[in-house]
C-alpha cells in the first residue's frame, strides 16, 4: 500500500468510525464493560471502608506491603490508586474485554452488512468468548512484560537524567503501539473471520507485515488521546502534594471514558478494515 493511499484509507475508515459513533445500538459492549470498571474503580476507592477493606485487603497484599501500606491510608490510597486500579481492570480485561471486542466486532459486522445472512449472532460470540478471552490475554500478557522489563533493564542508565528518563518513556510507549500493532486484528478476526486462536494471530501477523506502516498508524493515531489522563494518573504523587488526593480518582474516571471511545473508534476501524480486506 502507498503513501498516499494508506493515508486515504486510514481517513475512510476514521470518517466510517466517526460516523459509526452516533449510532447508539453499536455502544452496549464498551459502554458496559467502562460501567464495570468505573464500579471496580469505586470500589478500590473505598478500600478503607469497613465492609470493603476485608475483602480486598487480601487481593491488595498480592501487589505487595508496601503497596498495601500506601494504599491503606490517606492520602497514600490516592497516590497508589493508579497502580492498584490497573491491575483491577487486567483482571476485568481478562474476564470480559476480549468479549466485548468480539461482541462489538459482531455488531460492526451487522452494521457494515458484512453478514447479510445473519450467520453471527451473539449466542456465536458467547460460544467464542474462551477464545477471545485467551487472545486478550496473551496480547496484553506481551505489552505487559515489554512495559514491565525494559525500564528495570535500563534503571541504571536513566538515574540521574531527566532528558533520558523522557526518551525513554516515549520510545517505550511507541515500542507498545508497535508491539500492539502486530497483534491488533487478533482478537476482532475470531469473530469476524470465525478464526481459532492460532489462525487469529497468523492473521493479524500477515496483515501487519503487508501493510506495516499503515497498521502502526491505525493503532497509534486513537492511542494518542489516552496520553494525557495516562500521563496524569502515572504522576500521582505530584498531584496529591501540589493539589487535592482525589483529583487522581476524577483523573482516572476521565481515562475510562476516553478508553471507551478509543476502544470503539479502534474496534470500528478494525473491523471495517477486516471486512474490506475479506471482501
Amino acid at each position: 500500500m502507498g503513501f498516499i493511499p494508506g493515508i486515504n484509507r486510514l481517513i475512510g475508515l476514521y470518517a466510517a468510525a466517526l460516523k459509526a459513533i452516533f449510532r447508539f445500538k453499536l455502544w452496549p459492549p464498551f459502554f458496559l464493560l467502562a460501567i464495570m470498571q468505573f464500579i471496580v474503580l469505586l470500589i478500590f476507592r473505598s478500600y478503607v471502608n469497613p465492609y470493603v477493606y476485608p475483602i480486598l485487603s487480601p487481593l491488595v497484599g498480592l501487589l505487595g506491603e508496601k503497596n498495601a501500606a500506601i494504599f491503606s491510608q490517606y492520602p497514600g490510597l490516592y497516590i497508589a490508586l493508579p497502580f492498584v486500579f490497573q491491575w483491577g481492570k487486567l483482571v476485568l480485561g481478562i474476564l470480559f474485554e476480549g468479549f466485548a471486542i468480539g461482541w462489538a466486532s459482531m455488531l460492526f459486522m451487522r452494521y457494515f452488512h458484512a453478514r447479510k445472512d445473519d450467520s453471527l449472532d451473539f449466542r456465536a460470540v458467547l460460544y467464542r468468548w474462551p477464545q477471545l478471552a485467551v487472545a486478550w490475554t496473551l496480547v496484553t500478557a506481551v505489552i505487559i512484560v515489554i512495559n514491565t522489563l525494559l525500564p528495570e533493564l535500563f534503571a541504571g542508565q536513566l538515574i540521574g537524567s531527566p532528558r533520558r528518563i523522557i526518551a525513554f518513556e516515549t520510545l517505550l510507549r511507541l515500542l507498545a503501539v508497535a508491539v500492539y500493532a502486530l497483534f491488533i486484528y487478533a482478537v476482532p478476526s475470531i469473530v469476524v473471520y470465525k478464526n481459532n486462536i492460532l489462525k487469529a494471530f497468523k492473521t493479524s501477523l500477515s496483515l501487519f507485515f503487508r501493510f506495516p506502516i499503515f497498521t502502526f498508524f491505525l493503532a497509534l493515531i486513537p492511542y494518542l488521546f489516552t496520553v494525557p489522563t495516562s500521563y496524569l494518573s502515572g504522576k500521582s504523587t505530584v498531584i496529591v502534594d501540589k493539589f487535592t488526593p482525589e483529583l487522581i480518582f476524577y483523573v482516572l474516571a476521565v481515562g475510562l471514558v476516553i478508553d471507551m471511545l478509543v476502544n470503539f473508534f479502534l474496534t470500528t476501524s478494525v473491523v471495517n478494515f477486516l471486512i474490506e480486506e475479506e471482501e
